[in-house]
């Protein structure tokens, strides 16, 4: 009877890696595109193509599709933090800076969901602060980019401040959403707030751009475009249901780490994006610190209120 749950923990564990994997690529193949096609239409049109995939994905696999009506206008104003506020800093901040920089500074995340945590009266023990701390000074490190001399400028900071408006809004949503996906299912919460959040975010880009834009994209970078709207989010949208059904959250939290080794390996071995000391040192300390605050929120979770 054992071998049943021990199968489905190691399924899990391989469906998160793959995850992982696949979230870390997008920021490499988005830089690419992002030289040709505006960021703000380049979020929206991927995030909408995602969101019919994963419709499509529920109705092959027996999925109820609606919605009730009472958690229409709660997920729609949910969607306009996870998806619209989220993409679209992530493309502007991709413009802005390199893809190894923005995959890093992304998992500053897990020190927002603490803070947030915080806010919301649960204990942060010190070992959680000290973890927040030493996030935030790898990012400096990291933005940086040099161990010798101090490099920072408002335009290294731009981008990065963007990079970290994106992580905050991620852990706001993920936070916000925990209700409905238990009483809803992650992965019909992750479809409709996906469809929200994009039909709200092309017509924006709309008004800025135009989708002539589309006609500019050669065979590899619209093979980009496509990659990077089905496979880091539709096909990672799924990884990442399964695997908070098989493992939970903790567990799943823990290979989220391994989407900067994605984002920062790929960048550095096919797209050219250059992989200094200061930056390595600087993303290991980032890891280390969300590691230590995850760690201390696990615990603060089990000691009784």
């Amino acid at each position: 009877m054992s071998s049943k749950p021990s199968g489905r923990r190691y399924t899990g564990d391989l469906i998160m890696f793959g995850t992982a994997m696949l979230m870390g690529s997008s920021y490499p193949f988005a830089k690419d595109v992002l030289q040709v096609m505006s960021p703000l239409l380049y979020s929206g049109s991927r995030y909408l193509i995602a969101s019919l995939f994963l419709f499509v994905m529920m109705a092959l696999m027996r999925r109820p599709l609606g919605l009730p009506r009472r958690d229409w206008l709660p997920l729609f104003l949910l969607s306009l933090v996870g998806v619209t506020l989220f993409q679209a800093c992530w493309g502007l901040a991709m413009t802005r800076t390199a893809p190894s920089l923005g995959s890093i500074v992304m998992t500053t995340t897990t020190a927002f969901s603490a803070i947030l945590a915080w806010f919301g009266g649960r204990r942060l023990p010190a070992l959680g602060w000290a973890g927040i701390v030493l996030a935030f000074a790898g990012v400096v490190l990291v933005v940086n980019n040099s161990l010798s001399s101090v490099t920072l400028s408002f335009g290294s900071l731009d981008g990065t401040l963007l990079w970290m408006l994106a992580a905050f809004a991620w852990a706001l949503y993920v936070e916000r959403c925990a209700p409905y996906n238990q009483r809803l299912g992650a992965l019909p919460v992750m479809a409709w707030t996906t469809l929200f959040g994009s039909l709200v975010l092309v017509p924006i880009a709309l008004v800025f751009d135009s989708l002539g834009e589309f006609a500019k994209l050669d065979d590899r970078l619209l093979g980009f475009w496509f990659y990077t709207a089905i496979f880091p989010v539709g096909v990672a949208f799924l990884g990442l249901t399964a695997g908070l059904e098989r493992l939970g959250v903790s567990r799943v939290m823990v290979y989220m780490y391994l989407i900067p080794v994605a984002g920062v390996g790929l960048s550095a071995a096919f797209f050219g994006d250059p992989l200094t000391t200061a930056r390595v040192l600087g993303g290991l300390i980032v890891l280390a610190g969300v590691i230590l605050t995850r760690v201390a929120l696990d615990r603060a979770a089990r000691v009784p209120v």
